[in-house]
């Protein structure tokens, strides 16, 4: 059962963060003293700098951002509970935090959402929050397009992926399609079917390209498509996964040639923004070191040159940073101007 509260607001006073910002992501900062949360940090990928963007006291997991960058939404929940039942949203203009729901149970996934509403699943069902919750059916996965204005949805059918809008009205199905990801000109799907990875022009519905897996035996995942729209970032399970240290193995697929480069291990990664199409922003494999007096999982944010296998540390330390997201973050709005009245 879910239910839908009245909306609590925070605001945090913070240093201002760098601009521009192209990229948020989580970082937990160990403290010697005290609980500890995950923040939401801002990264500007061409200076490598960093600057905190939320510090309320609750962890702020899975940040996805509008597409404007006016809003940032987010999960949470109770501190020594894993589970996040909370959909939260921070202003990165005012850093006001406002909760929008909370739910029995668990968010599975936030999907993501536009200056107005939000999109997550929960107990196998699609759900959109635009300032009340509306069930929209059974899901097992979904995509929102880079616009905001249409989901692809994995509605329980095996392997394949229905088109969907905000509303809820169905359109097309696309067969042999899981795992769907948007191109960012919103034009085409990035899935998965077997060990094959497939290309879909939504105007035409047809195959546009594809490429078969065969770095592993195990099933490919698609984990990002590149703003040029050249390649695509696919990942499957890590050759050292476990379930203290879950983790994944990625590659870049060039599209037109279908040559695949490895990347490295991580629990997950993006393409860098305004850098070059295979470089890659990768949430490294967490590793229990000493921090804050005490063993912790600490793991870092690397900054990965395919071309040469440079890998550039952007956030590390007794830290454990991951979740990367691109977003040009919207800057504060300047303070008004003050006039004075002469004498």
């Amino acid at each position: 059962m879910l239910k839908h509260l009245w909306p609590l607001v925070f605001v945090a006073l913070l240093a201002p963060p760098c601009y521009p910002a192209d990229v948020v992501f989580g970082r937990r900062v160990y403290a010697a003293a005290g609980r500890s949360y995950e923040q939401i940090w801002t990264l500007d990928t061409g200076s490598r700098q960093i600057a905190p963007l939320s510090r309320a006291p609750r962890r702020h997991a899975a940040p996805a951002c509008s597409p404007d960058g006016a809003r940032i939404w987010f999960l949470s929940g109770t501190f020594g509970d894993e589970n996040n039942s909370e959909l939260w949203w921070l202003d990165p203009r005012t850093r006001t935090e406002t909760m929008a729901v909370r739910v029995d149970g668990s968010i599975a996934n936030l999907i993501g959402g536009d200056k107005s509403r939000a999109f997550f699943t929960a107990g196998g069902a699609l759900y959109r929050w635009d300032g009340r919750l509306t069930k929209l059916g059974a899901a097992t996965a979904a995509a929102l397009a880079p616009d905001g204005h249409s989901l692809a949805v994995e509605v329980g059918e095996p392997g394949s992926v229905t088109m969907m809008e905000p509303g809820g009205a169905r359109g097309r199905t696309q067969e042999k399609c899981s795992g769907p990801v948007w191109s960012p000109d919103g034009r085409r799907l990035a899935c998965v079917a077997g060990q094959t990875v497939r290309i879909l022009n939504l105007t035409t519905g047809v195959l546009a390209a594809h490429a078969e897996f065969a770095e592993r035996t195990t099933p490919p995942f698609v984990a990002d498509f590149a703003a040029d729209g050249t390649h695509l970032l696919v990942g499957t399970v890590g050759a050292n996964h476990s379930t203290t240290s879950p983790q994944s193995d990625f590659w870049v697929l060039e599209i037109s040639t279908g040559k695949w480069t490895f990347v490295g291990p991580g629990q997950s990664a993006v393409f860098a923004p305004g850098k070059a199409p295979a470089t890659v922003l990768l949430a490294s494999p967490r590793e229990l070191r000493p921090a804050a007096k005490v063993q912790e999982w600490v793991s870092e944010l690397l900054l990965v040159d395919t071309a040469t296998h440079a890998q550039i540390p952007v956030a590390a330390g007794a830290s454990a940073n991951g979740e990367p997201c691109r977003c040009a973050v919207a800057a504060p709005a300047p303070a008004p101007v003050k006039h004075h009245a002469r004498h």
